[in-house]
């Protein structure tokens, strides 16, 4: 038996559980629901709330109220300074970062018992996947990750990238089935990290790619073609080329790795004379699977990867971030996932009430095929009735469970690459930036063009003349400004999976046209605002473009 079948088997008794549950949804959420306010009732928080009281899911919804990454940081700051039984019994080992609606990051608390109730949920997609693909780990596994340390806390504890804490705290005997290790992710010059996951990766025979979003695994493979030879001059030396900013203890123990190979540096020249070209469909013709987000706006990303891998395969990662992870995918196709309902107790609110007087609190069983929600959690780690300001729609239902998909950040964010920025931090960056350089604007709105990399376009309609000069400092200014307010922004743009942003001025009167056609339609003239951000695509196809700084 070889190990995918084994570890099949083994997996096999977690996902029939979870099918099991997924008939009735309604009892296995309040079950859990029970459990984890029970197990945290004597924490300030339970406490707060007189958890030892609750004794149904509506005396809940009753008690607690709706939460946020702001109406959550007075606690979770008072975990990083070390205090105790503050949301959960069990202290935080590791606290992951990710942007929030203000220029201060949230703090996601990960605790020994929230990461095993995750690691439970990835248990079950592996076992999908293994069904689907019983040759997935025949070769190795090519994942990109980001590293876990950006900086600790006043108590001693790291804070970072949570993709990257799992990464590094994966069992040994699974260590040594991914190809590159964690070391390389967390240098800090991000073409050196590039060169050597492709110096590693292309020597070894991959069976399976893993990567949040896709737009990362094209950015990988577009730079193939501008290091192809050095790549094949080193695996042939088993050198490690010198030219990169490599730190040197990471530097030697890469190099103490590599054993000279000149029968796979042949086999790269021949596939680059026989087709004139390196591709991954060329020398990993054991690629059977690559796993990645398919949801929201990173399906333009997946048109690319045909021309890099062919017809292989791709299995979407689920609803997944820093604060849940919300759904298992059981096939390649679409991006749906079953709710995964024995890791997180889930309200929903309709899209269009979020924010409005009565908005109501759906659970699974209320929802409805093709209708979209707001997603709020209650989970393992803390986190309780919270906003994730993720919206899903609904693909169906498997059993009594709804299959739910990604489609956007909340209304007011943007997320082209997973960097989450919102509408307050655009408008902060560009106030600022009109301020530093003296520019008046009628009018300004940000949005994206889904290029390879993606990157934000930043329309204005200037209130009298400004010099050249003067519009690529304004530019320069808002982009720093950006940086500042969200660091999943300035991260992704050092890696370069996100392109230099661009400004474009629209022809005098474009706004006024546009908020004439806006209230044509049915908007109200004394409420009307144009969007400061927006994720549409077409958005910038409502105005005349008289020029275009870079």
């Amino acid at each position: 038996m070889n190990f995918a079948k084994l570890a099949a088997r083994l997996l096999a008794p977690k996902a029939r559980a979870f099918e099991e549950a997924t008939k009735n949804p309604a009892k296995a959420q309040e079950k859990l629901l029970l459990e984890y306010l029970d197990r945290n009732k004597d924490t300030e928080y339970g406490r707060l709330y007189n958890f030892a009281s609750i004794r149904s899911v509506e005396d809940y919804r009753k008690k607690v109220p709706l939460s946020d990454c702001e109406s959550m940081r007075p606690f979770t700051e008072k975990m990083k300074k070390g205090q105790p039984g503050v949301l959960t019994v069990d202290e935080p080992e590791f606290f992951g970062v990710t942007s929030g609606t203000t220029d201060k990051p949230k703090y996601i608390p990960v605790t020994k018992y929230s990461r095993l109730k995750k690691a439970e949920l990835m248990d079950i997609w592996s076992y999908y996947i293994l069904q689907s693909h019983p040759d997935v780990l025949q070769g190795k596994i090519l994942a990109m990750i980001s590293p876990d340390t950006e900086g600790i806390t006043e108590s001693g504890v790291i804070y970072g990238a949570e993709s990257g804490h799992a990464y590094k705290n994966l069992p040994d005997f699974v260590k040594k089935m991914y190809a590159v290790p964690y070391e390389v992710f967390a240098m800090k010059d991000y073409a050196a990290r590039y060169y050597c996951i492709l110096r590693i990766g292309m020597e070894e025979n991959i069976s399976t790619i893993a990567a949040l979003n896709p737009s990362a695994i094209v950015l990988l493979c577009r730079r193939i073609a501008e290091w192809q030879d050095r790549i094949i001059e080193d695996i042939e030396k088993g050198t490690l080329d010198r030219s990169f900013d490599i730190e040197p203890d990471v530097r030697a123990m890469l190099e103490r790795s590599f054993k000279p190979n000149p029968k796979r540096a042949g086999a790269l020249r021949r596939i680059l004379g026989e087709k004139k070209t390196l591709l991954p469909k060329y020398f990993w013709p054991d690629l059977v699977l690559i796993e990645c987000w398919k949801g929201g706006t990173v399906k333009l990303y997946l048109k690319e990867l045909p021309q890099f891998f062919g017809d292989v395969p791709v299995r979407d990662f689920g609803c997944l971030s820093t604060e849940a992870r919300s759904s298992i995918p059981i096939t390649d196709e679409g991006a749906g996932g079953i709710l995964a309902v024995t890791t997180n107790f889930y309200e929903f609110v309709p899209k269009e009430e979020m924010g409005k007087p009565g908005m109501r609190f759906l659970l699974p069983g209320d929802l409805e095929t093709g209708k979209e929600y707001f997603l709020i959690v209650t989970t393992p780690g803390g986190l309780y009735r919270y906003n994730i300001d993720d919206i899903i729609v609904v693909d169906g239902f498997f059993n009594k469970t709804p299959v739910i998909e990604f489609v956007q950040k909340g209304s007011n964010a943007v997320s082209l690459t997973g960097e989450k920025v919102y509408e307050s931090q655009v408008n902060a960056a560009v106030l600022r930036a009109v301020e530093k350089n003296n520019v008046l604007l009628k009018f300004f709105s940000a949005t994206v063009e889904a290029d390879t990399p993606g990157h934000y376009v930043f329309l204005v309609e200037l209130d009298g003349a400004a010099a050249d000069g003067k519009k690529k400092e304004l530019l320069k200014a808002i982009e720093d400004g950006l940086r500042a307010e969200n660091k999943e922004y300035n991260d992704l743009r050092n890696e370069g999976v996100l392109g230099e942003p661009v400004l474009k001025v629209v022809k005098n009167g474009e706004f006024e046209k546009y908020r004439r056609m806006k209230i044509s339609q049915g908007a109200h003239d004394g409420q009307f605002k144009a969007p400061e951000l927006t994720g549409d695509l077409n958005f910038q196809k409502n105005f005349e473009i008289i020029e275009e700084i870079r």
